[in-house]
């Protein structure tokens, strides 16, 4: 997905973003997700994730971080995590507000029969808000009040696209949309995203997922803080004797 935010006029300004996401599904449901977001701001400005679900246990990283186990998960936010990734072309529908889908023949991918459908903005139409913001918080930052002010006053110009469904089963297995934004009361700002999602492997091409080698335990709380409350004395009181002990779970293991 590739983002460009433009400003014209005398404070003229360019961001461009790019987010990469890549999810590998086994039918025993075991998964890897990985995503990776460029915000256009210059090296080491890269940040990203990796997910795995192996073995009945989530393992997690952050970009360039070692693999941790995560034992008290089961795979909720996992599975959170991979079906963001899943549903950025539905997300990005949705900002468009209504789209137009007609029949457009039929295409061959990964060697299967697959129906073509053209993707087209319904003009006129008004996306629908977005949800509205929790009361009692803080005043947004300066960041965060632009972004709002895109998501609430949005208006989408153009949207165009294609959408292959597998024929038998009626899955995705390619989807492409760009789509162009000005936004309400601010003529000079213009927002066009680029977004390119496919299958690019199924059956046996598509490698076992497994339980990353090396990975370091849970920690909850940094070592080197809890040794030295331990050298002081100030553990707290009931921690004692319950190291090895599993947290509970939020939810039951599938």
């Amino acid at each position: 997905v590739e983002w460009t935010m433009s400003r014209e006029g005398e404070d003229a300004q360019r961001v461009r973003s790019v987010e990469r996401h890549r999810i590998r599904q086994s039918a025993t449901g075991e998964f890897e997700t990985t995503s990776d977001i460029d915000p256009g701001l210059g090296p080491g400005s890269e940040a990203g994730k990796e997910i795995v679900f192996a073995g009945g246990r989530t393992y997690a990283r952050a970009k360039h971080a070692p693999f941790r186990e995560r034992p008290t998960d089961r795979g909720r936010d996992a599975r959170r995590f991979r079906d963001e990734s899943f549903a950025v072309a539905s997300s990005l529908a949705r900002l468009c507000g209504q789209l137009a889908i007609s029949p457009a023949g039929e295409a061959t991918v990964l060697g299967r029969k697959a129906m073509r459908y053209r993707i087209a903005l319904v003009p006129g139409v008004a996306p629908p808000p977005p949800a509205a913001r929790p009361g009692g918080l803080p005043p947004p930052d300066d960041d965060t009040r632009r972004r709002m002010r895109f998501l609430e006053g949005r208006v989408p110009t153009s949207a165009d696209g294609e959408l292959l469904l597998d024929a038998a089963t009626g899955v995705p297995l390619k989807v492409r949309i760009a789509a162009a934004f000005t936004v309400k009361d601010e003529p000079a700002v213009r927002a066009t995203v680029e977004l390119l999602a496919q299958v690019r492997a199924l059956g046996g091409e598509v490698a076992a997922v497994l339980a990353p080698r090396g990975a370091l335990p849970d920690e909850r709380k940094p070592a080197g803080v809890a040794a030295a409350l331990d050298a002081a004395g100030l553990r707290k009181r009931g921690e004692e004797g319950k190291e090895g002990r599993a947290e509970p779970s939020d939810e039951p293991s599938e």
